[in-house]
């Protein structure tokens, strides 16, 4: 087995799904969003295990949308991201529903379905406040009439994106509610069965007024709040199912004043013992934690020292204490009753949670335990 693995614990992730469910209600859609490698926990390994728990599944592009029909998901696929539009007949023939940010991108989808006799469908984008990808509020209403006359193109949902649904920005987000209310209430006047959809992780824990049909928690559904954790209720029970695990590959005792890795950025104050692990930022475990981060080795704490390398990362364990070669070493997740919890390692980095851990990449296997 790889010395370096990503244990996913299955258990807790559907205990997450089931959290998020008794929350919102047994009567409104639960879209599951497994972009960027399933947020880094293995889009494939996630997919397949959240498919009975929940009514949809969201990608950000064509690629991940076709790995997932090709290894026979059936729920159905929401495509967030934008395409180009020589992506559409693949779109088109793998069934995936996209999403309609402006008339152009509309037309087009309905003269090739028209050519080729064939159906799409679709969701239609709306910006309610993000400024990111959107029709505008001025030109909603006119694109869902639009796609609604089009025979060839069903529209399946309407949605938009919160963007300060964190608590950042409480009046920004009651906003972009009420926006969307009004786009909801129109195209339900419409169709009555189209999908609306709004609220994210933040919107689930934060926002009730934002389920409308169908809601898509994606950072929740992983273990992780955006802001303060909720501790009544259902969503009580969310926590993590990311461990990030790895082996000591090298261990040597070191005497006082030597420099440790790259630049010697860090000298030994007196004799001491160093492990060295094979992970390093090639793998995704950022730089950035040199001399700052913390590794689990025999259920204690030990600092990461000198520059986190390519493949590699060495840790000082101290004067006392030692460890053998194939020793257990983790980088995120318990070990005994000590814990390095991904939001340290974020606040350390100055960063967000998510982009640690959709850093990660494939050079390390991801495994489901429970």
């Amino acid at each position: 087995m790889h010395p370096t693995i990503i244990k996913v614990n299955s258990h807790q992730f559907i205990k997450n799904l089931i959290a998020i469910r008794a929350q919102i209600g047994a009567k409104l859609k639960l879209c599951l969003p497994v972009k960027a490698n399933g947020y880094g926990h293995g889009l494939l390994e996630i997919a397949l295990s959240a498919e009975p728990y929940v009514d949809y599944l969201a990608v950000s592009c064509l690629g991940e949308g076709k790995s997932l029909i090709q290894n026979n998901i059936r729920k159905p696929i929401l495509v967030l991201g934008t395409f180009d539009d020589e992506q559409i007949p693949e779109l088109v023939a793998n069934r995936l529903e996209v999403t309609i940010a402006s008339l152009e991108k509309a037309e087009l989808l309905s003269q090739f379905c028209t050519q080729l006799n064939t159906n799409c469908r679709v969701h239609i984008g709306v910006d309610t406040g993000m400024n990111r990808v959107g029709v505008g509020m001025a030109n909603a209403t006119a694109l869902i009439d639009f796609v609604l006359a089009q025979p060839k193109i069903e529209l399946i949902g309407v949605y938009s994106h919160f963007a300060a649904s964190d608590g950042l920005d409480p009046f920004l987000t009651e906003q972009q509610i009420e926006l969307f209310s009004q786009i909801a209430e129109y195209v339900r006047s419409r169709k009555p069965e189209v999908i609306c959809h709004l609220a994210n992780s933040g919107g689930v824990a934060y926002y009730p007024k934002s389920y409308f049909d169908m809601v898509r928690p994606g950072l929740m559904s992983y273990g992780y709040f955006p802001a303060h954790a909720i501790e009544t209720g259902p969503l009580a029970l969310i926590a993590p199912c990311f461990n990030l695990i790895t082996r000591i590959a090298y261990f040597k005792t070191v005497p006082q004043g030597q420099g440790i890795s790259y630049s010697h950025r860090y000298h030994t104050g007196e004799i001491t013992n160093i492990a060295t692990m094979p992970i390093g930022y090639g793998d995704g475990y950022r730089r950035g934690l040199s001399n700052l981060g913390q590794v689990l080795i025999h259920g204690k704490k030990y600092p990461i020292v000198g520059s986190v390398c390519m493949d590699m990362l060495m840790v000082d364990l101290g004067p006392d204490d030692r460890a053998e070669v194939g020793d257990e070493v983790v980088l995120i997740g318990r070990q005994g009753d000590q814990e390095i919890l991904l939001n340290e390692l974020a606040e350390k980095l100055n960063t967000i949670n998510y982009e640690i851990l959709v850093g990660f990449n494939d050079r390390i296997p991801r495994v489901l335990i429970k």
